[in-house]
Formats: C-alpha cells, sequence, structure tokens
C-alpha cells in the first residue's frame, strides 16, 4: 500500500491543476502580455513549469512557462490542411488506414514540430519536424 501511494504521489505531483491565484504574478503578466484576448484560461503546474490551456477565439492554444514567465513553448491547434503536405504524404504511407484526427503546430524556443493525432489501427500520436522529418510515435 505504501508503494501504491508513493508511486500515486510521484504521478500526480509531475502534473497538477492549480487555482490561477496559485500562478505566480510574473508568470500570469506574462501570459496575459502575450495573449489579451484568451478566454478559458485552465492552469496545470508541470514540474517546475505552468502550463495554461486557453482559447483564442475557437480555436484551442497552450503556453509554458518557467517560474520567471518565460516562454518555455507555445502550440495551437491547426487545420489538417495547414499540416505541409510533406507531412501528410509521410502519414499516408505510414498509416494507410489512419485517419488524421487532429494536428497541433508546436514552437519550442524557436523549434516548429506537428503532433498529429491519428486515429485507425491503432489509434497513436505521431511528431513531426517543420521539414517533414519523423520525430516519433507514440500509442494513444
Amino acid at each position: 500500500m505504501a508503494a501504491f501511494l508513493l508511486v500515486g504521489g510521484i504521478a500526480s505531483s509531475s502534473a497538477q491543476d492549480i487555482d490561477q491565484k496559485n500562478v505566480p504574478a510574473v508568470v500570469k503578466a506574462a501570459f496575459s502580455k502575450a495573449y489579451p484576448k484568451a478566454t478559458d484560461a485552465d492552469w496545470e503546474k508541470k514540474g517546475a513549469n505552468y502550463e495554461v490551456d486557453f482559447d483564442l477565439g475557437k480555436v484551442d492554444h497552450k503556453a509554458t512557462y518557467t517560474a520567471t514567465g518565460k516562454t518555455v513553448s507555445f502550440e495551437k491547434d491547426i487545420p489538417n490542411a495547414q499540416l505541409p503536405a510533406v507531412i501528410g504524404k509521410n502519414i499516408k504511407a505510414k498509416y494507410p488506414k489512419g485517419r488524421i484526427d487532429d494536428v497541433d503546430w508546436i514552437n519550442t524556443a524557436g523549434k516548429i514540430t506537428y503532433k498529429i493525432d491519428i486515429e485507425g489501427t491503432p489509434d497513436v500520436n505521431v511528431w513531426y519536424d517543420a521539414n517533414g522529418k519523423f520525430i516519433k510515435e507514440v500509442a494513444d
């Protein structure tokens, strides 16, 4: 039982929902300055960083900040049609029975990657760099 509680405590400490009032003021200020029209902000603490899921218009976004308010990464949902053609072609070749369900455009310190959710047999999440190079696959 103690091992179960220890593992559960470790797992829950890696990412936990937090109330906006518990987000450092410098982080909230950086977020408000970058996204003044954001709505529906939900905060999580992931390790030492703060992650916020929010909407701009009708588009889902996510931003991650250090405790000092520096942006670590930014991502947003994009229409499937905005996925670079080379990536779409690679996905069709590698997952011929799969269907692209969701595409996230991710900017981490200026490095652009794409996370694509593929429904098929089996469902997977795949990551590609901006040039269409496969990075990794994770079962969904």
